[in-house]
């Protein structure tokens, strides 16, 4: 998942917001990778966090839903400790299989 990170709370750094991704995606699920980036999106760079993880292997939706499932999670508890999510435009959720990325259509 790669969240866009909008405007921090007071004292809150880029580095706490993953933290805080971090916290609230491992309360449901394994997280295998973490990162801060800042890719250009629609013109202008956007500090984002990016998180990798894995879901109980079942059915492709099965599997799908639980990944939207965290994503929601996550944003949700961001915006309530450290950040607003935005631009929203930017936020991607991705399902990897051997190497190769695709995205999870939001639903």
């Amino acid at each position: 998942m790669h969240i866009p990170i909008g405007t921090l709370r007071s004292g809150a750094s880029p580095a706490d917001v993953m933290n805080e991704a971090e916290l609230a995606l491992g309360t449901l699920h394994v997280v295998e990778k973490k990162d801060v980036e800042a890719p250009v999106v629609d013109g202008r760079r956007v500090g984002r966090v990016t998180l990798r993880f894995a879901v109980e292997a079942s059915a492709r939706g099965a599997e799908d839903a639980a990944a939207r499932q965290a994503l929601a999670v996550v944003i949700d508890h961001l915006e309530g400790t450290t950040s607003t999510v935005d631009p929203s435009s930017a936020v991607v959720l991705t399902r990897g299989t051997g190497g190769r990325f695709r995205r999870i259509a939001p639903h």
